[in-house]
């Protein structure tokens, strides 16, 4: 029988408090104090009013004994205990506890539990009587019968057939630095990235890239949301502390569905045993995942004075200025020197030699630094063939200097053959839409987005080939969201810009320009083809003319200069630029085949004659 709801539709205080009892002196509880004891504090607390204290932070020091010092995210015993009550609580429901009028749950992904009472009728809003032959009213309950028992046979049906569990996906959180000195940063975020590099080797495990899961570094959030912001079925998390010649790891492997512990290890061992920790780490995880525990293509291990050189490279060259790339590249070539079979030092020396131009702002490598990204990547790649990054580095190269497409396609097919890689999803669908595939780029561009969710470059990679497509409305949408997210990425509200100028709303564009032309190195440019695009042609000329006369010893690119004349519907100087353009083998030229700003002069022999230079007419 239900129990009685008071004048205000709720349920008694006494009578929660008379299912609390009898669950936590039931066979369920009796002889776990430390579950009746947390299922007590959630009811008495929430019945009292202070649902608000029904946190991580309290539960942690006030349940289970923890020191005010207690960080959630180091020690996730509420997250685990939870789990176990939820457990606990159904087993007594199914058992014991059945008939109960009044049924305790705990949702998951909260603290504050809810109550509900047990019903024995179920009401219904009456249905208007229509009245029927005797007969059909004799015969009705045959069919209601029939009914029930095939939706209870689909039921057994469907139970009995195998289910596909959700693919494996995980993240790995910044590593918590617990190391009195500042300067061991880099080895608490090297050690993310090569756990995550580890694990990214498993072909049946989806990782999230590392500028994704670094959102996260410095942020107290729950693993659910993380699941849910990321996708993932598992989050891993952790603290790296080092003292001296001493290191201590403390990983924890955790399910986003429940919030419950897989796996958790400490380590405490030298230095000089980093790498080997990381194996028996990554290890560790993979059997938590029930996944294959050995690690594939490890054919190498570093010497530990290399090894810490790479580490500390690693965190110079994603800083991502003049000075920090100098380190880089003065550590990776000192662990080259150390220990030359090393193909991770090999590939990064490789990536500063190719960043160092963008970094600087310059829009040409020099000879010394292509061919030295090149040199850098092969070595990679003879001393550890799966390495998927060398090989989309080196199918770049092969676009933008050498025009070998082929090569291109060749590289990036070894590279997608490797475990799923956010990169080399990038980097061909890049490909493909410079050959005007716009259809199976999507594909990539979706795993790209899948595998790092959180990357302004993806999004703003993503934007861009929806313009390049001619999808207007939705390039701009997606940098208007890049923009609003990070405000700092003028990129994107520059691509805002063309497309209103594509559109031939050089007013907007204008506008859109106006507040932000300070900050904007060679707005003169952006400027110059809206008022192109707006017929002003002696203003354009104007804004770009001090630019042009310093070519070639300009540092803009080529095809700024031709975009403004394009929009002038000035073909001769367009093509006079693309070619410049192309002789300086930019990046940008190789988009000039489906580029929209191009798409009036596209049937002219000489654009025509561009673009079979560059091998875009095949």
């Amino acid at each position: 029988m239900a129990t009685e709801l008071d004048k205000k539709g709720e349920i008694p205080t006494e009578a929660v408090l008379a299912a609390l009892d009898k669950a936590v002196a039931s066979e369920a509880f009796a002889k776990a104090e430390r579950p009746a004891r947390f299922l007590r504090f959630l009811v008495e607390t929430a019945l009292r009013g202070d649902a608000h204290l029904l946190k991580e932070s309290v539960l942690g020091t006030e349940v289970f004994d923890r020191p005010a010092s207690w960080d959630a995210r180091l020690d996730p015993v509420v997250r685990q205990e939870a789990s176990r009550l939820r457990k606990r609580l159904a087993k007594y429901y199914e058992n014991g506890g059945a008939g109960d009028p009044i049924r305790i749950e705990l949702p998951v992904g909260a603290y504050v539990p809810a109550f509900r009472q047990r019903t024995d009728e179920i009401e219904t809003a009456p249905i208007p009587r229509v009245e029927q032959p005797p007969v059909r009213r004799r015969l009705r309950w045959p069919y209601a019968l029939a009914g029930i028992l095939c939706v209870a046979l689909a039921t057994v049906v469907w139970r009995s057939l195998p289910h596909p569990e959700a693919p494996l996906a995980i993240v790995v959180l910044p590593f918590t630095n617990l190391s009195t000195d500042p300067t061991g940063q880099y080895f608490s975020d090297g050690l993310t990235d090569e756990i995550t590099d580890s694990l990214a080797r498993f072909k049946t495990l989806r990782v999230i890239a590392r500028s994704s899961a670094f959102q996260f570094k410095g942020k107290t959030i729950d693993i659910r949301e993380v699941g849910r912001l990321l996708n993932v079925t598992h989050v891993l998390e952790g603290t790296v502390e080092r003292s001296g010649d001493r290191i201590r790891i403390i990983a924890h492997l955790e399910r986003v569905s429940d919030g419950s512990l897989l796996w958790s290890n400490a380590y405490e061992r030298k230095v000089e045993d980093l790498f080997a920790v990381q194996s028996e780490l990554a290890a560790g995880i993979a059997a938590g995942l029930k996944v294959a525990t050995r690690i594939p293509n490890l054919n190498h291990v570093p010497t530990p004075e290399a090894h810490d050189f790479v580490m500390k490279a690693r965190y110079d060259l994603q800083q991502w200025t003049t000075d920090s790339l100098a380190r880089a590249e003065s550590e990776y070539q000192q662990a080259i020197d150390l220990d030359p079979q090393y193909a991770a030092a090999h590939l990064g020396l490789g990536r500063v030699h190719w960043t160092k131009a963008a970094a600087t702002g310059l829009y040409v490598r020099t000879d010394a630094d292509r061919d030295g990204a090149e040199r850098s990547y092969l070595k990679a790649l003879e001393l550890d063939p799966d390495l998927p990054m060398a090989h989309a580095a080196l199918a770049t190269l092969a676009m933008q200097y050498y025009w070998d497409w082929a090569r291109a396609d060749r590289e990036l097919q070894l590279a997608l053959a490797s475990p799923p890689d956010a990169d080399a999803e990038g980097d061909y669908a890049k490909f493909l839409i410079f050959r005007g595939h716009f259809a199976e780029a999507d594909k990539h561009l979706q795993r790209y987005e899948e595998l790092d969710p959180f990357s302004t470059e993806m999004m703003l990679n993503l934007a861009t080939a929806r313009n390049l497509e001619g999808r207007f409305a939705e390039a701009r949408a997606r940098s208007q969201k890049l923009a609003e997210a990070y405000p700092s990425i003028l990129a994107a509200r520059q691509l805002i810009g063309l497309t209103y100028i594509e559109e031939g709303h050089a007013d907007l564009a204008l506008a859109n320009l106006e507040p932000m032309k300070q900050n904007i190195p060679f707005a003169p440019f952006r400027e110059a083809m809206a008022r192109a695009r707006a017929g002003q042609r002696e203003e354009a000329l104007a804004l770009i003319r001090a630019y042009e006369e310093k070519y070639p010893n300009v540092t803009v690119s080529m095809q700024w200069f031709a975009a403004v004349y394009a929009f002038m519907g000035d073909e001769p100087n367009t093509l006079k630029w693309l070619e410049r353009a192309a002789d300086r083998h930019e990046w940008s030229a190789l988009n000039i085949a489906i580029n929209p700003i191009y798409a009036p002069m596209r049937n002219s022999p000489q654009f025509q004659a561009l673009e079979h230079r560059i091998g875009l007419d095949r």
